[in-house]
């Protein structure tokens, strides 16, 4: 069976960082929590079961939703599945971040 959404290696570094982060500030049992919410979420997306915004201005074909003080980017595939791009904080220049795929 196919996995219901994709994710690219610069979204798999930042889930790394998220959960070193969540670790050293909360502890083994809530980075366990979150890195399981946020692939809840993933599959959320993939039901089309989330409020998305579209980034189409910065870059084609990307939309975000909101996770806690994350912002998910992700584009759908052909397939119809969506492939997750990044997992941005919140506070980050989200724009510039963007901008950076397209390099």
């Amino acid at each position: 069976m196919k996995q219901p959404f994709k994710i690219t290696r610069a979204a798999l570094n930042d889930l790394r960082e998220i959960a070193n982060y969540t670790f050293k500030t909360w502890g083994k049992e809530q980075e366990a929590a979150y890195i399981k919410g946020l692939f809840y979420y993933f599959e959320k997306i993939a039901r089309n079961d989330t409020h998305n915004r579209e980034f189409s201005a910065i870059v084609p074909g990307c939309f975000s939703t909101r996770i806690s003080h994350h912002l998910v980017i992700f584009q759908w595939l052909d397939d119809g599945r969506p492939e997750i791009i990044r997992i941005l904080h919140e506070k980050m220049d989200i724009p510039n971040r963007l901008l950076e795929l397209k390099r």
